[in-house]
């Protein structure tokens, strides 16, 4: 049921279900995902912020109900309706924030191939990054305190150029993240290997090699050293 809810929100939506391969061999190509635990991660976040507003709202009302203890009693009534439809709102809008929140999760998509790499996430609004192995510059492992205690890191993979400048007149580089991996580690070798072959290999790097265009003039000046040296030894001969 909820796959075809998403099936039908990404036809709506006109976002396809996942992207295209980035340039590379098809057989090179790999695809990693977030792991179960970004899943509870964000779950445990999504639930603090409705819990949040429930309990904001209830200290409303019962700050409003302390403030008001002298106003008439319909009064009383008129904020606890409003109460009670900020309540109503919060249920109604709970199931569908939840599966945006799901639905952010399962379409990431991490590629790989022997040439680059393309990272796609987002539902409403989807975000798509494509990094040639030619640009790339760095590639590092973050873990913060909460991703490593449940077992998660972030593969940052940095290009260069094409980034905008800072206010310090200074190149920022474009950032690929693989946010929320449990194998980041994995990734990273894997993306150190094939960018290592990629350069061995001397992909986009072939530089024709130069012509000497004296060539032909030397090759003329030694004919003419040689008639002259033979003419002369006839002449001294006789």
């Amino acid at each position: 049921m909820l796959d075809w809810a998403r099936n039908r929100v990404l036809t709506a939506l006109r976002v396809p279900p996942a992207p295209n391969a980035p340039e590379g061999s098809p057989e090179s190509i790999l695809i990693f995902r977030a792991g179960k635990n970004f899943f509870y991660l964000q779950f445990f976040q999504w639930f603090v912020k409705i819990l949040g507003v429930i309990v904001g709202v209830v200290a409303l009302y019962v700050f409003t109900s302390k403030q008001l203890h002298t106003a008439p009693v319909w009064v009383h009534y008129l904020v606890l309706g409003g109460e009670a439809l900020g309540l109503l709102g919060v249920a109604l809008a709970s199931p569908f924030t939840f599966l945006a929140m799901r639905w952010q999760y399962e379409l990431r998509w991490y590629m790989v191939t022997d040439r680059s790499l393309r990272i796609r996430r987002g539902v409403w609004e989807v975000e798509e990054l494509t990094m040639t192995f030619a640009n790339i510059q760095e590639i590092r492992v973050q873990v913060g305190p909460i991703q490593k205690l449940l077992g998660l890191a972030d593969v940052e993979v940095h290009s260069a150029g094409g980034g905008s400048a800072g206010k310090d007149g200074e190149q920022r580089s474009h950032k690929a993240l693989f946010e929320g991996v449990d194998n980041a580690n994995v990734i990273r070798d894997l993306l150190v290997e094939r960018l290592r072959a990629y350069r061995e290999s001397g992909l986009g790097e072939k530089v024709a090699s130069p012509v000497d265009s004296r060539a032909p003039l030397l090759t003329g000046l030694t004919a003419v050293r040689d008639e002259a040296r033979l003419l002369r030894s006839a002449l001294l001969g006789r």
